[in-house]
């Protein structure tokens, strides 16, 4: 018979060498006990409920809490002076199609938004994806502003390309090289 730590250190094992090919969310283990999981994006999420799920789901909505597991969402953080941030950032979206990133009601770091955004200057054209995004509020005696910008995988890479064109972003180890995006 195999000691209780050997068998715990076996699954441990199993559990890396499955994480290897597919991205696990921090919920995998909660979600796979509940949901049918697909690969999607690089990363291994929740499909559709097996018959387990639609209690746990009913209870937790009766009691008013309901929480959606999105970390899979890449995530960019934009840092530098806000009249610099506004004049670039608005390229990228219109106020035809509603509240821009620069809008008043998010600026303040107060609330946060959901914007369409395009590649630079091609509005109604070239649309890239729907992205959330927050301001920090601002910090007295700091001039400088920080905003993050939440995208799908699906389109992730593409947002950091026209951010790091737009920007001129630079590899923050070597000013020579263009910076690289983590997968």
């Amino acid at each position: 018979r195999g000691s209780r730590f050997g068998l715990a250190n076996n699954l441990l094992k199993e559990y890396e060498r499955r994480k290897r090919s597919n991205v696990w969310l921090e919920t995998h283990v909660w979600h796979a006990k509940r949901f049918h999981m697909v690969a999607k994006w690089g990363y291994k999420v929740p499909y559709s409920p097996t018959r387990k799920g639609y209690r746990a789901c009913y209870r937790a909505t009766a009691k008013h809490c309901l929480v959606q597991d999105v970390s899979y969402y890449g995530c960019v953080e934009l840092r530098g002076g806000e009249g610099t941030l506004k004049e670039s950032l608005k390229r990228f979206c219109s106020e035809r199609a509603g509240l821009t990133i620069c809008a008043k009601a998010f600026v303040s770091g107060k609330r946060s938004g959901n914007v369409w955004l395009f590649e630079r200057d091609r509005y109604p054209l070239g649309c890239v994806g729907r992205v959330k995004f927050a301001w920090r509020p601002e910090m007295e005696g700091d001039d400088r502003r920080t905003l993050w910008i939440f995208a799908h995988p699906v389109f992730y890479r593409k947002l950091v390309e026209i951010l790091v064109e737009a920007f001129g972003l630079r590899n923050a180890n070597r000013d020579d090289e263009p910076m690289e995006v983590d997968q």
